[in-house]
């Protein structure tokens, strides 16, 4: 088995990108003593200078793989240090804070949490520990396995004599770190936490606090889940009597204090075959999303003109009150003082339906008629802007026709044809925003639309034609 994957493995996963790079080197240390024919032999008793100088830049590259290997294991470990000195400073506040206060169950629940976080997270700084532990004999390992592996190879041992004297053996290295009062650190922490947290069972609702077990919590448990059919109603002297008992405060229920009754037993789960299966909340993204689609639904959609209309139809007037039925208020040709004064006196001719609901209703609002003036604005203004760009754009695509150089050509071309096609877009939008227009445009406005439409698809016309033309 190679050990370049073993070293992944024997190594702290999360930080096995600060390994030494042992398939690197060793993929080095191959490369280099590997002899091939055209390579001479070298006289016994002399030194060869190629492997001398590989030697010395092999003893480089392995000091500077080791100085990084030492730096990520000393600044991991005065990490470790400061977050556990931090906690116990923590802890020691903490706990002068709450000797201060007056003892009571919700201050110990309160202290009993957040020392149980600093539990955690001492825990936490323990694994880490252990783990730079781990990694740190990895790599120990992984550098006495490549000395070995070029001592094989070559069958030189002046680079193991000189690494390890120079590097391994120095009491800086991280080899030579001990990681025991590390450790010893961190359990003396972790006692005084421990000791200083109180011993109490945190509830999981403020009922099993404040109110008293309820009787399902110290009844027996049953065999079976069993379902009692709802009492009959009570008398009134009965519901009277009951009344006291139903003002007291209530007791919730919850798993981990009262428990299940049916304890490993079979239960039964009630589904509502009415209820709503679909997803929770599934409305109110529908809504989200088609929100903005509806509002500029509502800009662009043409509404019923309904103030067009008259404000009361002839379903809505009785005869009696305009004489025939068709002519409603306005078809009477004649009105009597006495048909006035029966009119006035008698409420029998007011229409039932309503006369202010329905004028309200036939006339738009004060920001549609807002809204309707600014869509106008935009559309007129829309329709000068996009003509002025077509011929905009038609005048510099003659230009570059007329001044057009031979050698340019290609690039002219392709100029103008981008031009023309912009500029036929732009007419065909301005003529589309006049068409979409809800009022109609006065005559004048009309044919300067439709001759400013045609003189630019002509002009554009010829161009291209021009553009064909002069394509060698």
């Amino acid at each position: 088995m190679k050990y370049g994957e073993q070293l992944e493995r024997e190594s702290a996963p999360q930080w096995s990108l600060h390994n030494l790079d042992y398939n690197s080197l060793k993929h080095e240390i191959k490369m280099h003593t590997t002899r091939d024919q055209a390579t001479a032999m070298v006289i016994p008793g002399y030194e060869d200078p190629a492997l001398a100088k590989f030697e010395n830049a092999l003893f480089a590259e392995l000091c500077r793989q080791h100085d990084r290997v030492d730096l990520f294991v000393s600044s991991k470990a005065d990490e470790i240090f400061r977050r556990m000195e931090h906690l116990e400073t923590n802890t020691n506040r903490w706990i002068q804070k709450y000797d201060q206060e007056p003892p009571s169950h919700t201050l110990a629940l309160k202290r009993q949490r957040r020392f149980a976080k600093y539990e955690r997270e001492l825990l936490h700084c323990g694994d880490d520990i252990y783990a730079l532990e781990r990694f740190s004999k990895a790599q120990v390992t992984a550098f006495r396995k490549i000395l070995k592996k070029y001592r094989k190879w070559t069958g030189s041992t002046a680079l193991h004599a000189r690494f390890n004297d120079q590097v391994l053996s120095s009491f800086k290295s991280f080899t030579r770190r001990d990681f025991a009062p590390l450790r010893h650190r961190h359990s003396e922490i972790l006692a005084g936490l421990r000791h200083a947290a109180p011993a109490i069972s945190e509830p999981s609702s403020p009922s099993s606090v404040e109110l008293p077990p309820s009787p399902a919590s110290t009844a027996v448990h049953v065999s079976r889940v069993s379902f009692d059919p709802l009492p009959p109603a009570a008398a009134p002297a009965a519901a009277a009597a009951a009344a006291p008992q139903q003002q007291q405060q209530p007791k919730y229920w919850n798993e981990y204090d009262d428990g299940s009754e049916a304890g490993d037993e079979g239960y039964a789960i009630y589904i509502n075959p009415d209820q709503d299966t679909s997803f929770p909340g599934m409305g109110y993204v529908n809504a989200i999303v088609t929100m903005p689609y509806e509002k500029i639904r509502g800009w662009f959609k043409l509404r019923d003109q309904r103030e067009r209309r008259p404000l009361l139809g002839d379903d809505r007037l009785p005869s009696a009150c305009g004489g025939s039925g068709s002519g409603g208020y306005y078809s009477s040709t004649a009105h009597t003082d006495s048909d006035e004064e029966a009119g006035y006196s008698s409420s029998d001719g007011i229409p039932t339906e309503g006369y202010a609901t329905h004028y309200a209703a036939a006339l738009p609002s004060i920001d549609e008629q807002h809204m309707r003036r600014y869509r106008e604005r935009v559309l007129v203004w829309g329709t000068v802007a996009a003509f002025a760009a077509a011929y905009v754009l038609m005048g510099v695509a003659a230009l570059l026709i007329s001044a057009g150089k031979r050698r340019l050509r290609v690039e002219v071309d392709v100029g103008v044809t981008v031009g023309v096609m912009v500029s036929l877009f732009c007419s065909c939008a301005g003529l589309g925003m006049t068409l979409y227009r809800r009022h109609t445009p006065s005559l004048p406005a009309r044919l300067a639309v439709w001759l400013s439409f045609t003189a630019s698809c002509l002009i554009n016309g010829m161009l291209l034609i021009l553009v064909v033309g002069n394509t060698p």
